[in-house]
């Protein structure tokens, strides 16, 4: 099957397509467990790094507020985006710093104003810079006020959500909001686990997966992931 033949993608299908195309697409899974030869009884898990960590947290949050059968049980939220730049809330701004500090990081802290310009013009694409290391291209066109687009501030909090398995990054500039995220989780009552890789940059496994700590990464992902499905690994 060719994705891109059948994926949604902006700019021609802007937010919230893509999370409500993921979201229909859970309960698609689940309603065909048994042709698919799965069985969410076991444990329903939704996960993705970066953008996708963003959209594992929001399907999670959907879940519990459309009461989802089989539930979401786990959510593997990997070097996630959750909280945009300018919702910060005043209580975590001295907190909320690797978006404005990390630039370090040999992947996204170099995606400065200047190059991110260029790419976009060449592409003849219009963007909008929001962030300072992370951009909201107008080919997205986020409500930067929707759940859908904001976990971290969802009106109707973090208590019953599933219990989340972070992977986070030292130097990645989404950092913080990940920390941040997990505290709340955890205020509200959700189990978490935590595993942290100081002196890392985004997505760093996969541009350099020999690495002995890329190596160590998988690993980890995998008790992760078995215990968010009860499993210890």
């Amino acid at each position: 099957m060719s994705v891109n033949r059948y994926t949604r993608l902006a700019p021609e299908h802007p937010f919230p397509t893509g999370v409500n195309d993921c979201y229909d697409t859970l309960k698609w899974a689940l309603a065909n467990a048994s042709q698919l030869g799965a069985t969410p009884s076991a444990g329903v898990v939704v996960g993705g790094g970066s953008a996708g960590g963003n959209i594992a947290a929001v399907l999670a949050c959907l879940a519990r507020e459309e009461k989802l059968d089989p539930p979401i049980t786990g959510q593997y939220l990997c070097v996630p985006a959750l909280l945009p730049e300018g919702n910060v809330p005043e209580k975590y701004k001295d907190e909320y710093k690797s978006r404005s500090e990390s630039v370090s990081d040999p992947v996204i802290g170099k995606l400065n104003e200047d190059i991110l310009r260029g790419l976009f013009s060449s592409l003849s694409i219009p963007f909008t810079i929001k962030l300072t290391h992370i951009i909201i291209p107008e080919i997205y066109k986020p409500d930067p006020t929707s759940p859908l687009w904001d976990p971290f501030n969802h009106p109707s909090g973090h208590t019953n959500l599933p219990k989340a398995y972070f992977q986070v990054a030292g130097l990645d500039p989404l950092r913080d909001e990940a920390i941040l995220y997990d505290r709340i989780l955890q205020q509200g009552g959700v189990e978490s686990k935590f595993d942290f890789y100081p002196g890392y940059g985004h997505m760093f496994w996969t541009n350099w997966p020999e690495m002995n700590m890329s190596k160590r990464f998988w690993g980890d992902m995998v008790k992760g992931m078995g215990w968010l499905l009860g499993r210890e690994v």
